[in-house]
């Protein structure tokens, strides 16, 4: 649905580009203008390939080390030899065109899951916050946008899950109880609040049922050692 609402958008936005290019020999149609105004809308596309795959990763976005995009900060220092150098700056291009369009028409969704996502990809986690708390608003409360936001919010807040943060992961875990990442940080949200036994059994469950491999594991795995340390100390304590 998303890919089809994008289509639909490009094709008017090629039109409008198209009817607002100058005739240069009053010809109806004009090889020149159609690529002057195609050319924008593919670039949009290619930089939408890589930010907008509307499916979760089931890895904690903190943990998600291989997925910050530090080349932001080369930018700003001007090292163009940096890998990503280019592809951050057509980025960071795209994203100050879609907040001209927000102040425009600010109940446009994909716009703001564009900008958060966006701003996740350069580093700018607080503006992503913002982003995606204005995203799950305008999509009515969905489930997937909730766990998103909350990942987002909570690797703002170093891991705290605040009570903003608690609603959003039950209100997807209620909507969604199989979801991964809703689960982990169901259980951290209980070892936050000091019952590590529920934790414990909610990350063993978690464990069982990941994939081979998945990258959620790793993450999981750590937390059980040390909710299982901490039950072991409060043993030997009483």
């Amino acid at each position: 649905m998303i890919w089809v609402g994008l289509s639909a958008l490009a094709l008017f936005c090629m039109a409008v580009i198209y009817v607002s290019l100058p005739h240069g020999d009053g010809s109806v149609f004009s090889v020149r203008k159609a690529g002057c105004a195609i050319l924008p809308v593919l670039v949009a596309f290619g930089i939408y390939a890589v930010l907008g795959n509307p499916t979760l990763p089931s890895q904690p976005y903190a943990e998600r080390t291989g997925e910050r995009n530090l080349a932001a900060a080369a930018a700003v220092a001007g090292n163009v030899t940096d890998p990503n150098y280019k592809t951050d700056q057509q980025i960071q291009r795209l994203l100050n065109q879609i907040v001209l369009s927000l102040e425009v028409n600010p109940r446009n969704l994909q716009g703001w899951i564009a900008l958060a996502r966006g701003s996740l990809r350069l580093g700018n986690i607080e503006r992503a916050v913002a982003a995606f708390a204005q995203a799950y608003a305008l999509s009515g409360h969905n489930p997937l946008l909730a766990i998103e936001y909350a990942d987002t919010r909570i690797t703002a807040q170093n891991g705290l899950i605040d009570s903003t943060s608690r609603d959003l992961v039950l209100h997807a875990l209620g909507q969604m109880p199989n979801h991964l990442l809703a689960r982990y940080y169901y259980g951290m949200m209980l070892k936050q609040s000091d019952k590590p036994e529920q934790a414990l059994n909610v990350l063993h469950d978690l464990s069982r049922d990941l994939p081979k491999d998945d990258p959620l594991g790793n993450a999981t795995d750590s937390e059980i050692k040390a909710l299982r340390a901490l039950l072991d100390a409060r043993t030997v304590a009483q």
